[in-house]
C-alpha cells in the first residue's frame, strides 16, 4: 500500500493508537535520518561534514560513518532490533505474550541465512581492528555485539533465559522493547515483558534499569502525549531505580545551566552508545526541542552514537507530536517505511 494511503489509515484510528504507531514510525525515521553520520566521534570532522547543511543534517547524502557504509535511507541495527520485535508481534496468533517468538524472530532476522547481516564481515573487521589494520568501513549493516552474544548464548542453550550479555552496555534492549511498550503498556504483564525483552540483549544492570525507565517514559507518552512531563518520572522511580533518578537529575541540572545540546552530549553525558549517556542525551534533546525534526537534528549534530539516541528521541517525539509531526518527506526517504507502517497497523489497530 502507498505511504499516503497508510497514513490515512493511521489518521482514522483513535488517539492512543495513533500515538503507538507514531512511536514506531518516529523511532524508525529518526534512526534512518541519523544513520549516514552514525558513530562519527570526531566532532570537528562532523561539523565540517555538515557545515553546508547544518540546519538540515538529516539523511546526509553520503555515509560518513568510519565503521560501516549503507545507502542513505537505510536503518541501523538499533532500529532493526526494534523491527525484529515488531515482526514477532506480527506473528503472534493472539494478544498473549510469547517469548519464544521474540527469539525466533531474532534468529530469522540476524542468524545464518539472513539477507542483511554478515557475521563473517563483522568478525573480520573486529580482528583487523584489534591488530590496528582496519582498511575502511564495512560495506553493509553493522552487526551489534548484543546480537552476536544473543545468537551464541541462544544456540548454546545456557539452560534458560536471559540470553543477553553481561557486559553489553548499549541500549539495544530498550530499542527492541519499543514495540512491546506500544502493545503491553498498562497491562499487568508489562514489567515482566520489559525485563524479558531487555535481558534478551543485555543483563548489565545499568542498561537494564535505564531501559526499564525509558520504556515507562514512552508508555506514559503514549497514554498522555505532550501533556505528560517526562521529568515527572522521577517521583515514580526514586526508590526502585535510584541510579536512573540521578541520571535524570543530571539532565535537569544541565538544562538549568543552559548548556546547548551538542556540548551537553560531548562534555557531560557522553556521545558513545553506552548507558546512561545515551538515555540522558535522548531525553535532553526532547526536553529542549519544540518539534520532532528539531529533536532529531540536534541529536545528529551532537555526533557519536546518534542512532541509538535518535531511536529513543524519535519514539518520545512521535508520541508527543503524533504522526503528523513527523515530516512526510522524511518518511519517504526512510527505506521500507511502507513495510514498517503496514506491520504497525496490523499489530496495533
Amino acid at each position: 500500500m502507498a505511504l499516503t494511503s497508510l497514513l490515512e489509515a493511521v489518521r482514522k484510528l483513535d488517539t492512543v493508537t495513533q500515538r503507538k504507531i507514531a512511536v514506531i514510525v518516529g523511532a524508525a525515521v529518526g534512526d534512518a535520518a541519523s544513520r549516514p553520520l552514525h558513530w562519527v566521534y570526531d566532532n570537528t570532522a562532523l561539523q565540517s561534514y555538515i557545515k553546508n547543511t547544518w540546519d538540515s543534517p538529516e539523511f546526509f547524502p553520503k555515509s560518513m560513518s568510519p565503521f560501516y557504509t549503507l545507502p542513505t535511507g537505510e536503518t541501523s541495527c538499533y532500529w532493526d532490533t526494534a523491527e525484529s520485535s515488531l515482526d514477532a508481534l506480527t506473528n503472534f496468533k493472539s494478544s498473549a505474550y510469547n517469548y519464544k517468538m521474540i527469539c525466533d524472530a531474532l534468529v530469522k532476522n540476524f542468524g545464518p541465512g539472513n539477507p542483511n547481516y554478515d557475521m563473517e564481515a563483522r568478525q573480520d573487521y573486529m580482528a583487523k581492528r584489534r591488530r590496528g589494520a582496519i582498511d575502511g568501513p564495512v560495506i553493509g549493516k553493522w552487526f551489534h555485539g548484543s546480537i552476536v552474544e544473543f545468537l551464541d548464548n541462544y544456540k548454546n542453550g545456557m539452560g534458560s533465559k536471559p540470553f543477553g550479555g553481561s557486559k553489553i552496555k548499549e541500549t539495544d534492549g530498550f530499542c527492541a522493547n519499543i514495540p512491546f511498550v506500544c502493545k503491553y503498556y498498562g497491562t499487568e504483564a508489562f514489567d515482566e515483558i520489559t525485563l524479558d525483552v531487555i535481558k534478551t540483549y543485555s543483563t548489565w544492570p545499568t542498561a537494564v534499569t535505564h531501559g526499564v525507565v525509558a520504556s515507562k517514559i514512552v508508555g506514559h507518552l503514549i497514554e498522555s502525549g505532550s501533556e505528560y512531563n517526562i521529568l515527572d518520572i522521577k517521583s515514580e522511580i526514586e526508590s526502585e531505580h535510584p541510579e536512573v533518578y540521578r541520571s535524570i537529575s543530571d539532565i535537569e541540572e544541565v538544562i538549568k545551566n543552559g548548556m546547548d545540546h551538542t556540548r551537553a552530549v560531548n562534555y557531560v553525558f557522553g556521545s558513545p552508545c553506552y548507558n546512561p549517556g545515551s538515555f540522558q542525551g535522548a531525553i535532553h534533546t526532547v526536553l529542549t526541542s519544540k518539534s520532532y525534526p528539531e529533536s532529531i537534528r540536534k541529536t545528529i549534530r551532537a555526533g557519536g552514537c546518534n542512532c541509538s539516541r535518535s531511536v529513543f528521541a524519535g519514539a518520545m517525539s512521535g508520541a508527543m507530536y503524533g504522526i503528523d509531526g513527523i515530516p512526510v518527506d522524511w518518511m519517504e526517504k526512510t527505506t521500507g517505511i511502507e513495510r514498517i507502517l503496514t506491520k504497525a497497523l496490523k499489530v496495533f489497530s
